[in-house]
């Protein structure tokens, strides 16, 4: 099978639907199939034979947002498809970005060729979002022509439902469990939490900060905040003015390598989203036996469970991240406990099992 996919971002750009794309092309080339990527052209994002890029250069910040560069690149992206298409002649397009998707489907349509969409996040039913976004997201859902809409969490599928799209299926995304390497033996006391993932408003980081700040002076912690992204000249900012800077360490964007030693080293990874859908650094600390502590939102309670496998707080609710952080800091047997619940719960999703159920959609459509 032929499947070209259309993702925003793409390796080794950071991002949840940049690394699901990664994997998934990955996994499909080992199941036999010809992969294609089409992307944005983004100086952060490589590319090669099997990866185009489209539309005006921009950078990474802008591609999430409504833009005239964006809407340039669309259109480009609709003179792309009447153009290479035909040429390439995929037996499926897999659109990862509900805009793409929708642009690239007048050309699809022209050549009969199929196309998925994949929800790594909804918005539409989210009024933290921009109106237009929303607006514009749930018209290209329902306008696109798309033959199956694939939602990595339960809960997106029922926002879905509820706003008459019948089109949705869930398939979670996958994580590698066997590249963690095996935890070594702590040399300190000082007890490390781990945020990995773009420095956005939508990661709530500033609230992690400022738990930062209430639990200054009563342990020996520090925050490891691994990524970069248009928030991170703010965010320090944040970090001087509560005085939290010997505390909470920015490491910008770091290898593939020595985000695994991250995640090896640290005790506890943290994640104070304010919206989300299944987010891919979630299923990596489950898989590397990290204690999780994370915001209730979007299709993260759907898989943890609160004093289960993870501690679920509110987002923006900085204090009650901080109490939660305090109990995992002094309580080292609820520690392990959350951490064993953790890595048995990714042990369940694999980008192998992703890939067979993806193959399915396809060979049904």
């Amino acid at each position: 099978m032929r499947i070209l996919h259309l993702t925003k971002k793409y390796y080794p750009m950071i991002g949840g639907d940049a690394y699901a794309v990664s994997n998934l092309k990955k996994q499909q080339i080992k199941m036999g199939h010809m992969v294609y990527v089409l992307t944005s052209n983004c100086d952060e994002i490589g590319q090669d034979d099997e990866v185009f890029k489209f539309g005006l250069k921009d950078s990474s910040a802008n591609l999430d947002k409504i833009t005239p560069q964006r809407l340039i690149s669309l259109f480009f992206l609709l003179l792309w498809g009447f153009r290479k298409i035909g040429v390439l002649k995929p037996d499926i397009i897999h659109s990862h970005s509900a805009d793409m998707g929708f642009f690239i489907s007048f050309a699809a349509r022209f050549y009969r060729i199929p196309v998925v969409n994949t929800c790594h996040g909804i918005s539409f039913d989210d009024k933290q979002y921009f109106f237009l976004k929303r607006l514009a997201e749930k018209f290209f859902l329902k306008h696109s022509g798309f033959k199956q809409i694939t939602i990595v969490d339960e809960n997106g599928l029922e926002i879905l439902e509820k706003a008459g799209i019948k089109k949705g299926i869930c398939v979670p995304n996958g994580v590698n469990v066997h590249k963690f390497k095996q935890r070594p033996e702590k040399a300190d006391k000082t007890t490390r939490f781990l945020f990995v993932g773009r420095l956005e408003k939508q990661k709530g980081l500033e609230y992690l900060i400022q738990a930062a700040k209430f639990l200054k002076g009563q342990n020996d912690f520090e925050i490891i905040i691994v990524g970069d992204g248009e928030e991170a000249v703010d965010l320090k900012k944040i970090t001087t003015e509560l005085e939290v800077e010997d505390i909470v360490k920015f490491t910008g964007k770091v290898s593939e390598e020595a985000l695994l030693d991250h995640y090896t080293r640290c005790d506890i990874f943290v994640l104070p989203s304010l919206w989300e859908g299944l987010p891919l650094t979630l299923l990596e600390a489950a898989s590397a036996g990290l204690p999780i502590i994370s915001t209730e939102v979007g299709g993260i309670p759907s898989i943890f469970a609160h004093g289960e496998n993870a501690m679920l707080v509110k987002a923006r609710k900085s204090r009650e991240l901080a109490e939660e952080m305090q109990k995992l800091i002094r309580d080292k047997e609820l520690q392990k406990t959350l951490s064993t619940s953790a890595r048995k719960l990714a042990e369940k999703y694999s980008w192998e099992n992703s890939a067979k159920q993806l193959e399915s959609v396809y060979k049904n459509i």
